[in-house]
């Protein structure tokens, strides 16, 4: 049975979006089931990570009202409430709130609290019998208020299912999006894509901007100095607006997609944000010196405080969102304290942009924000979608706040921005694919996704893709589509047959070594399992190795900075976490790689990267589950040596030995062999240095062996072949001698093997010994011989003369005495 366990994958998590599927059903006409749904999504490549279902979260919740309230006869703090719901029910509660005549919300017998997880069941609360919980917004997820419970206003029907009275009956999708892919990352895309699959069309809600009073020209003035960075910026004013809560539907809405509702005119931006894909920003109009917007790079070490209240410092590379006098907003990452909406605010400059992605993306590492917007932005949104969520939300916000859209947008669009032509070659695409498509297929499939023929002939047509897909931009780009939308599952699968790749060939069969299958296969069925971790590394864990590292001209963060010069620091990390989280016991390996810089001598020194393949097997803690059979023996430095032992006869390694070694990094101790052959070094193994050990955190003991696969793949191996058992009777011979404690055993071995003739067949070590009887300085180590031969019965003289061999050479190299 094979055993596969990733026990740390340092990997940069995928984001991941909520979708809904009524949102979605408003958006694109459906009728799939949820498992068709799933299955649609996912062969257009977007992952489904998780359902939640809220029909099923709110089950058993109602909508009821207080009754009766009655303080508890036995303690001061709570009530006995008579809450009518489903049904007439008795509730203790210990809100201070909690009043006669309040439309309330009851968990009932059997619900699940979805913030604790625990289910409510009847029973006495200090001798008074309770039938069920009246929550707060806490406890429902759906406020944060702890205070009491959640008190709603008059109206709704006493037993209503609270899923129905909040519109939540809905199923939410957690989905992963690729980092190519940024125009899923709204409703609308994602419908774009179902409608590539099935046809229908997408309903792209209008704005019915309605405007009204002056003209926003004639108050704002907008000025891009860094046209660059930012190539499109426009804005719309909404006056005499009222900032509160929103709406119900808006709340729900956001609430069910993991926002948190903060008033109605953020939580627009949020919800046109989660429908076109489109970040946009709200800047209290009043607060803005001289109604102006000034778009350009910061100051070098200028200071600015963000929405979350904390102090940044910029650099003169990050682009600011300024007004006649400061600093607003950093562009396409956070607002400023200084300009943002309050319940005082009456006037709204909304702003939507769009910003050069690399700018973004390398203020939001610098900084360590990652918001919403930026998260976009850094993808790359559609330049050419700008006015349309700008309307959409400046028409909701209006709407929603009782005020008005200003007449005029202003839009500062220097050069418009296009996706360049495509050329594509039907030959190719068929070839690459591996189908036989015609051009009308082909041109209906890319069609479909709202590319835009622009040139075609018998042979090739060229296509324009939509600016919202910024990641169209080679010919192969187009044909990945063509087989997305074809199905991967309907191309024939061959995998004996080469795959033309025009300048050369790529083999069915993968180029990866036998050898490497041969090793994966040994350690998975001897009980190891496999860990996968990063190529990269954190500075300080690679300083262990080298003190020039291979470093990423655009690292993700700090921690995967340096691609990493061994393996052994991930596997420590590793073992350090199995161990903090209770897996005391591990039994690990990995095949990965390593990279160091090198020089190649010629003419010149010219510097290289020299990129290595490596086994890493790790053992710590007990050999043994604890049970009453075995004792709690702890994995040593012999179970890793026999391991590697037993590796090596796997592989059929010719003629491997141990030698001594001391580590110059000093991750091993002192206590470390080398695997050779001949002077080849194929690894080393041994115990963990304690001081390399704390500097990981790690208190157990860890035995480890380093195998250089690319070494192995070179070496010798001998032709295996069937030694059939002798028919006939062989000999033992058991022989210690008395030592000096330096004389190295495995050396002893090898040289009883040298001179113990044709007929020896095994040689082992089976007892070391020093302390009463043995001089000072001196062991006694005894070893068990095996004589035997395939044609006939050994003469006891035969074995004789082989064992007296034995004793002489060992006098002589090592002035041993054969023990009587």
């Amino acid at each position: 049975k094979l055993r596969f366990c990733i026990l740390t994958f340092e990997n940069n998590k995928v984001k991941a979006m909520y979708l809904s599927i009524n949102w979605l059903k408003e958006l694109i006409d459906i009728d799939y089931s949820l498992e068709e749904l799933d299955h649609v999504l996912t062969i257009a490549g977007i992952e489904v990570e998780g359902i939640i279902d809220y029909s099923k979260k709110y089950e058993k919740f109602f909508i009821g009202k207080v009754l009766t309230k009655e303080k508890h006869p036995d303690a001061d703090k709570l009530s006995v409430c008579t809450v009518e719901a489903d049904e007439v029910r008795t509730v203790v509660c210990g809100a201070p709130n909690v009043e006669t005549g309040q439309t309330v919300i009851l968990g009932t017998v059997g619900a699940v609290v979805p913030n604790g997880g625990f289910e409510l069941s009847k029973r006495a609360v200090r001798g008074v019998e309770s039938d069920g919980m009246i929550c707060s917004e806490t406890e429902l997820e759906l406020g944060e208020d702890s205070s009491g419970i959640m008190v709603l206003p008059e109206g709704p029907k006493p037993g209503t299912p609270l899923a129905d009275h909040l519109e939540m009956n809905d199923t939410i999708l957690d989905i992963s999006i690729t980092p190519n892919r940024p125009d899923w990352l709204s409703h609308i895309g994602v419908a774009r894509e179902i409608s590539a699959y099935n046809g229908n069309p997408v309903k792209i809600p209008g704005s019915g901007i309605k405007e009204d009073g002056g003209n926003i020209n004639d108050s704002c003035k907008i000025t891009i100095e860094d046209t660059e960075k930012c190539p499109r910026y426009a804005a719309r004013t909404i006056r005499n607006i009222k900032v509160q809560d929103s709406p119900d539907w808006l709340k729900n809405r956001l609430v069910l997609l993991g926002q948190r509702p903060v008033n109605n005119i953020v939580d627009v931006t949020n919800f046109v944000l989660l429908e076109m894909g489109q970040p946009l920003h709200a800047f209290d109009l009043n607060k803005l010196a001289g109604n102006k917007i000034i778009v350009k790079t910061a100051e070098d070490k200028e200071k600015f405080t963000t929405l979350d209240s904390k102090e940044r410092q910029l650099d003169g590379e990050m682009l600011m969102i300024c007004d006649a006098e400061r600093s607003v907003a950093i562009g396409g990452v956070m607002g400023g304290e200084n300009s943002e909406i309050s319940d005082a605010s009456t006037d709204v400059l909304l702003e939507s942009a769009y910003f050069l992605p690399s700018s973004v993306r390398r203020t939001s590492k610098k900084l360590t924000i990652q918001s919403e917007a930026s998260y976009r932005f850094e993808r790359g949104v559609d330049p050419n979608n700008i006015i349309n969520a700008l309307d959409r939300a400046a028409q909701l916000i209006a709407e929603v706040s009782g005020g008005y859209v200003e007449q005029g947008v202003i839009d500062v669009y220097p050069e418009e921005i296009t996706n360049k032509p495509v050329k594509l070659r039907y030959e190719k695409a068929n070839n690459l694919i591996g189908v036989d498509l015609t051009p009308a297929q082909i041109k209906e499939s890319l069609t479909n996704l709202g590319m835009e023929i622009i040139e075609e002939d018998n042979e090739s047509a060229s296509f324009i893709a939509p600016t919202y897909r910024v990641d169209i931009e080679i010919e192969e780009d187009l044909i990945e589509e063509i087989a997305r939308i074809y199905g991967f599952d309907n191309i024939p699968v061959d995998i004996t047959s080469p795959i033309s790749l025009g300048a050369g060939t790529i083999p069915g069969k993968l180029a990866i070594p036998e050898i490497r299958n041969m090793v994966n296969e040994y350690m998975i069925k001897n009980g190891f399992n496999q860990i996968i971790t990063q190529n990269q590394m954190d500075p300080k864990s690679a300083a262990i190795y080298t003190e020039d590292p291979v470093r990423i001209s655009n690292p993700l963060g700090e921690e995967l900075s340096l691609m990493r010069p061994s393996l052994i620091p991930s596997m420590l990390k590793t073992i350090e976490k199995n161990l903090r989280l209770g897996n005391t016991d591990v039994k690990v390996f990995e095949i990965g790689r390593a990279f160091n810089k090198i020089k190649y001598e010629g003419d010149n020194f010219v510097d290289g990267i020299e990129e290595k393949e490596y086994l890493i097997i790790a053992l710590s803690g007990s050999v043994y589950q604890r049970q009453w059979g075995y004792g709690d023996r702890k994995y040593d430095f012999y179970d890793i040596k026999g391991v590697v032992e037993d590796l090596c006869s796997f592989l059929g390694l010719a003629t491997t030995k141990f030698k001594q070694f001391n580590d110059p990094f000093g991750a091993f101790s002192p206590n470390t062999v080398q695997l050779l052959q001949g002077k080849k070094a194929l690894g080393r193994l041994g115990e963990i240095d304690d001081e390399m050990l704390m500097k990981f955190d790690i208190e157990t003991p860890v035995i480890l062996a380093e195998i250089d696969l690319d070494s192995v793949y070179k070496a010798k191996f001998y032709a295996k072949y069937y030694d059939a058992v002798p028919p006939y009777p062989g000999m033992s011979r058991d022989l210690a001698f008395i030592v000096s404690q330096e004389a190295p055993a495995e050396a002893m071995r090898n040289l009883i093997i040298q001179n113990g003739g044709k007929f020896l067949r095994n040689v082992s070590i089976f007892d070391v010994y020093s302390g009463k009887g043995i001089d000072k300085g001196m062991k006694s180590i005894a070893f068990a011989l095996s004589f035997s031969s395939p044609e006939r019965t050994l003469r006891e003289e035969e074995v004789a003369q082989a064992t007296n061999k034995i004793v002489a050479a060992l006098e002589k190299k090592y002035e041993a005495k054969l023990r009587n």
